[in-house]
């Protein structure tokens, strides 16, 4: 929650607002935290990639480049019950070359709940995430139309185009998901021990562009290196008013073993018709 201390790369990576490890029941980690060839991935991440308030343009993706930036400010409430676990935090985007110094331009809650283990269909747990922005000035905020922006996960960086694979909800591969819709997307590979583990993704029917298109790579980048990003301005830009409330939800499924694409329609057909 609270910007990260150390990071590689230096001061310029000191990131909020991201999940690492993302473990499996077994404790294999099914995520990447600042792999070299992208120091600015952080595992599952969430920032826009631009936004434009006031006539001005702020890159937050790359936060490395200093201008826009994402930055964890408290826990806000904690919670615990006989099979769950949840928690809800604050922060701030801070457009840090504000012709008046930096100036915090949005506010982020971000509340996580993370359920107990199951063993059916896999021996995993579920992760629910709900993203909610508020503008924090007078002025609207425009999450700029781009191709890749929001929701951001990056697998482990043992797996590649020869043990690892992708899907869709539309049934699209590794070489064909880009740019395309999707209500979930499944990611799964080897472990150590000549297993499998993975993650499924899956975004709610009440966000904004449902099902958003993603932003995967295929495996010409990085030796097939893992990367989906669920987006909801990859078509359109999105305007935040002043006094809205502007929120996405997602469910992760985390889990070993193996996942195939009828039991991941079961799990995303639940999801769909929680409130």
């Amino acid at each position: 929650v609270l910007p990260m201390q150390n990071p590689k790369g230096g001061d310029g990576f000191k990131a909020s607002n991201f999940i690492h490890p993302l473990r499996t029941p077994a404790g294999f980690t099914v995520t990447a935290f600042q792999p070299e060839d992208h120091l600015h991935h952080f595992g599952l991440w969430w920032p826009w990639k631009y936004i434009q308030v006031a006539g001005r343009k702020i890159l937050c993706w790359e936060l490395q480049h200093g201008e826009g930036i994402i930055q964890g400010r408290r826990i806000v409430a904690r919670e615990a019950g006989a099979d769950f676990a949840s928690f809800s935090s604050e922060s701030e985007y801070v457009d840090r070359t504000a012709p008046g110094g930096p100036l915090v331009v949005l506010h982020e809650k971000s509340e996580m709940r993370i359920f107990g283990f199951t063993d059916s269909p896999a021996n995993g747990y579920f992760l629910d995430i709900k993203i909610i922005h508020r503008c924090a000035t007078d002025h609207p905020v425009e999450i700029v139309k781009y191709s890749y922006s929001g929701l951001g996960y990056r697998g482990v960086e043992s797996w590649n185009k020869d043990n690892s694979t992708l899907l869709t909800s539309a049934g699209k591969d590794r070489a064909g998901a880009n740019a395309t819709r999707a209500e979930w997307v499944r990611v799964q590979g080897a472990t150590p021990d000549g297993g499998m583990a993975g993650v499924l993704l899956m975004g709610h029917p009440g966000n904004r562009d449902h099902p958003q298109r993603l932003r995967t790579w295929d495996e010409q980048f990085y030796n097939g290196a893992i990367f989906a990003n669920f987006n909801p301005v990859q078509d359109k830009s999105w305007l935040f008013e002043p006094g809205g409330e502007y929120a996405r939800r997602y469910r992760l499924f985390v889990y070993d073993g193996e996942l195939d694409g009828e039991e991941a329609v079961a799990l995303y057909r639940k999801y769909a018709h929680e409130k």
